[in-house]
This record gives structure tokens, sequence and C-alpha cells, in this order.
């Protein structure tokens, strides 16, 4: 599935840097901060309900 992606390429869309900030601060900043607390958070507990701790 990305080998025909990669080929094909993406299609360029203009836009403007501050919307480009904005829409990657909250891609990367809540997929790369906020978002792994909680899913740490709920695999320790599935570990801890399981018995594996």
């Amino acid at each position: 599935m990305l080998i025909p992606l990669a080929l094909k390429g993406v299609k360029y869309r203009p836009i403007g840097a501050a919307s480009l900030l904005r829409r990657n601060l909250l891609i990367y900043g809540l997929g790369g901060i906020i978002l792994p607390f909680p899913c740490i958070k709920l695999i320790d507990m599935v570990i801890a309900a399981l018995g594996w701790a």
C-alpha cells in the first residue's frame, strides 16, 4: 500500500505557515506528549488485571 503512494507522491496544497504550525502542533503535540500517558496507564491497568505484574 505504501509503495504505490510513494511512487504517486502526495498532492501539494499551498497552506499558510500559521495553519500548518497549528495542524502540526495538534497532531504531533497531542500524539507525542499528551496521548502516551493515558495509553501507558491503560496498558499498566490491563497488565495488573491479568496478574502479570
